[in-house]
């Protein structure tokens, strides 16, 4: 490999987004599924997709490729932000593979904008703490000046959202961004009090949660 591009991806298989991709000569992805996907998605022709996720276990051999130039995706937005990838970038430049990142859509930086918070101090979590006496903690150990982002899975969603409403005092303000870049995307941001009177319309959504504490 002599050139590794960071390519960005749909948030949503209904988004109408686009743009063209340079030409490449081999795709890394998350699965092959999704591999096949991105290349039909953006009327790229077919290239060998090799596999970089949690089942990976060598690295170096996906920088030894022998295809020249490389691109990597994640599922949805981009890699390295929340998806793999960091590793990867961190060996190629020690190896002296040329990396470059084409902008594009992130779940996170998305939910950010359109929640009306503040960016100027933001903090990104990944998941949520998988127990429920780690999440109860959260309320004091999250930094009061931050916004907090954090991203679920679909299955934990409900469940976690309303272990926020239970453990978080009535003022903080709590922002909901689910399905983002479809067309029944969904964003809206209330106190924990006015939380507790609504319901989310998509109970197992992929969503981005960001707290915010009120002075």
């Amino acid at each position: 490999m002599k050139k590794l591009y960071l390519l960005p991806n749909i948030l949503h298989e209904e988004s109408p987004w686009r743009y063209t991709p340079p030409s490449i000569d081999a795709l890394i992805a998350e699965s092959h599924k999704g591999g096949y996907l991105f290349l039909k998605k953006f009327a790229l022709p077919s290239v060998p997709i090799y596999l970089l996720n949690e089942h990976t276990k060598d690295i170096e051999e996906l920088l030894a490729l022998t295809e020249n130039t490389v691109g990597l995706i994640s599922d949805a937005g981009l890699p390295c932000l929340a998806d793999p990838g960091s590793v990867m970038v961190e060996r190629a430049f020690k190896k002296g593979i040329e990396v470059e990142a084409i902008p594009g859509p992130s779940s996170i930086t998305m939910a950010l904008q359109l929640s009306g918070f503040s960016g100027q101090l933001f903090t990104f979590h990944g998941y949520f703490p998988r127990e429920e006496h780690d999440i109860a903690k959260l309320p004091k150990t999250l930094h009061p000046l931050y916004t907090h982002l954090f991203i679920e899975t679909p299955y934990k969603l409900e469940k976690t959202f309303q272990k926020l409403l239970k453990f978080f005092p009535s003022t903080v303000k709590i922002g909901v961004a689910l399905e983002l870049m479809s067309p029944s995307s969904f964003v809206e941001v209330h106190s924990v009090a006015e939380w507790k009177k609504k319901s989310l319309p998509y109970p197992k959504a992929r969503g981005v949660i960001l707290i915010h504490f009120t002075k």
